[in-house]
This record gives structure tokens, C-alpha cells and sequence, in this order.
């Protein structure tokens, strides 16, 4: 464990990561790869996707999290930060508009969580099926370059 650690004792983050990443191109460059680990790369091109849009890091754990409670909600708290008398009848008003309030917001914010759910969903399984095409690609290129080498060593064999 010694050689993931600096002279200070803290774990080199960067090492550990391009080691990783050297050993996921070996294994994807020779098409080994099982289902699990493909999950597991559509999770790592996920959050790379992420790191690259600037997403908040916090949304982004709550968007691959199994509950969906990132989607939008109808049903929401009613709530205030204030306190005292004041707040109690703020959140009075708020209940007693609400029901008027969701006649008109139900509808949209319904779909629109049907929406976010279907785009979550088609996003996940297109990068899914993109990682699992590389590995693809990778073994048929792999098998390729050891069919081209066998038929030159075919050639070289029979012109010796």
C-alpha cells in the first residue's frame, strides 16, 4: 500500500487514477469485460460526462441514486424559515392558497417529472450502450490485429 502513498502519508489520488485508468485500457482494449464492469464504466463516462458539464457533484450522486429524488415533486412541504406568530400565519396562507396554487401547477410539474425521468433514463442506457460498443470495438479491433499478424507471419512462414 506503500507505493499509493506520498512521503507524507496521504493517498496519491493522481497515481491511484491513472493506474486505474491504464488497467481499464488494457482490459478494454482486450474486450474483458463483464456486465458489472460495464455498469461500472457507464458510471465512470457519467460522471466524466459530469465533471466536464460542471455539474454539482452532490446532484449528480442524488441523479444515480436508485429513489429518483431528484425528480420534481407535486407534492411538496409547506414551509417557512421564519419563526414566531408570524411564521405560523405565513404558513397558514400558504396551505390555504395551495390547493388553487396546484390547479394549475399539478398538470405541468406531472409531466415534466415524466419528462426528466424518461431523459434520465434514455441518457443512462445510451451511455450504457456507448461503453459497451468501445469494449466491442476494442475486441474486434483486437482480433483484427491478431488475424493481420497471423497472416503475415503465414507469409513470412511461407516464403522462408
Amino acid at each position: 500500500m506503500d507505493e499509493w502513498t506520498t512521503a507524507d502519508g496521504r493517498v496519491d489520488v493522481a497515481e491511484v487514477m491513472s493506474r486505474l485508468r491504464e488497467k481499464i485500457r488494457g482490459r478494454r482494449d482486450r474486450g474483458l469485460y463483464t456486465d458489472e464492469e460495464v455498469e461500472e464504466q457507464t458510471a465512470l463516462k457519467l460522471q466524466a460526462f459530469a465533471d466536464d458539464a460542471g455539474i454539482d457533484p452532490e446532484l449528480l450522486a442524488r441523479l444515480m441514486a436508485p429513489n429518483h429524488n431528484w425528480n420534481i415533486s407535486t407534492d411538496y412541504r409547506v414551509e417557512t424559515h421564519r419563526r414566531g406568530v408570524g411564521a405560523r400565519l405565513v404558513v397558514l396562507l400558504k396551505k390555504l392558497v395551495r390547493p388553487w396554487v396546484r390547479l394549475y401547477t399539478d398538470q405541468p410539474l406531472s409531466r415534466q417529472a415524466q419528462i426528466n425521468l424518461y431523459l434520465h433514463y434514455l441518457g443512462h442506457n445510451l451511455v450504457r450502450e456507448l461503453v459497451r460498443l468501445q469494449v466491442e470495438h476494442a475486441a474486434l479491433r483486437n482480433k483484427v490485429a491478431a488475424l493481420e499478424e497471423g497472416r503475415h507471419a503465414a507469409k513470412e512462414g511461407g516464403r522462408g
